[in-house]
């Protein structure tokens, strides 16, 4: 469909990535290029939604970062233990909404999954969620821009460290039928891709089966999406200089953060549904991989295998 530019595997800051993230939603859109990449976050980090707002955050720390993303949806709490992907496309036609777009790069994600190795692989195109075992172990967003769009998202490699969690972001919980279910379980049990080839490499380092694990999911990735249909570049100091001007205006700034200031604008991008560009902040919204879960899956989701 496309032949892609692929930026490889890299960790950088969320600061930077979110920047990037623009970058290459402006060039697709001026030069109909198609990009690809594969990255995790250096420093802890929680990515707020467009739309939230910040009382999702419980304690600011020099410990993690918090940034603000272009793309809907609610928080979600990033580092080295996470494989996040990127495509970004022009808007030429290709896809017929923001929906099709958005299966059409989930469902090669999850192939990619099941190619690895990963068994009972399933996707949930209504809730933004590829499940292993009927929970989620990858979810991602969409921001549909004008002359381009992009998907994003995240595949759990290695198993949250629950009290960072716990003391740096709010969890939500649901009353079912008569009884409480609590995002903090299902994080505490959600699948993860290491404890899925726990018998691979043995004899290497946690560190090292990390990498791997990280390395096998993107080259699988790639080639579902591309083929053979790509050209390999590097995020070099000069590639990474034409965010840095992003960051100064919007991603590294408090107004952005805090305040989500400057708004993009109707010429960059189009509203989602349940999104406003300049509406108000949202407030008390749950975990984002469990945000558009139902009921039905989401109880299932919190206790043990």
């Amino acid at each position: 469909m496309y032949d892609y530019t692929y930026w490889g595997l890299t960790s950088l800051s969320g600061m930077d990535n979110m920047a990037l993230e623009e970058h290459f939603l402006q060039d697709s859109a001026e030069k109909k290029t198609a990009h690809m990449r594969f990255y995790d976050f250096s420093k802890d980090t929680v990515v707020l939604g467009y739309s939230q707002a910040t009382d999702a955050v419980k304690k600011w720390s020099s410990d993690f970062h918090v940034v603000r993303r272009a793309s809907g949806g609610s928080h979600v709490h990033v580092g080295k233990n996470v494989l996040a992907y990127s495509f970004i496309v022009p808007r030429d036609g290709s896809f017929v909404n923001h929906q099709d777009f958005r299966i059409y790069y989930a469902d090669k994600v999850a192939q990619a999954l099941e190619q690895a190795g990963l068994s009972n692989i399933t996707t949930d195109h209504r809730a933004s969620t590829i499940m292993k075992d009927g929970k989620v172990i990858a979810s991602h967003a969409v921001t549909w821009g004008v002359k381009s769009a992009l998907l994003h998202g995240l595949i759990m490699i290695d198993p949250y460290n629950m009290q960072s969690i716990l003391n740096r972001i709010k969890l939500n919980t649901r009353m079912i039928g008569n009884k409480t279910y609590h995002e903090a379980d299902a994080l505490a049990h959600i699948p993860t891709v290491t404890k899925s080839f726990s018998e691979l490499k043995p004899h290497a380092t946690p560190e090292q089966k990390t990498l791997f694990c990280k390395q096998l999911l993107t080259n699988n990735i790639l080639h579902s999406v591309a083929k053979t249909n790509f050209k390999s570049r590097l995020l070099t100091n000069e590639v990474l200089s034409k965010a840095e001007l992003l960051q100064r205006t919007r991603y590294a700034t408090e107004r952005w953060v805090m305040q989500r200031d400057p708004t993009f604008t109707p010429e960059q991008i189009e509203e989602m549904p349940g999104e406003k560009l300049d509406g108000p902040l949202n407030k008390n919204q749950g975990y984002c991989l469990y945000i558009q879960v139902p009921d039905k899956d989401f109880k299932n989701m919190t206790g043990p295998d």
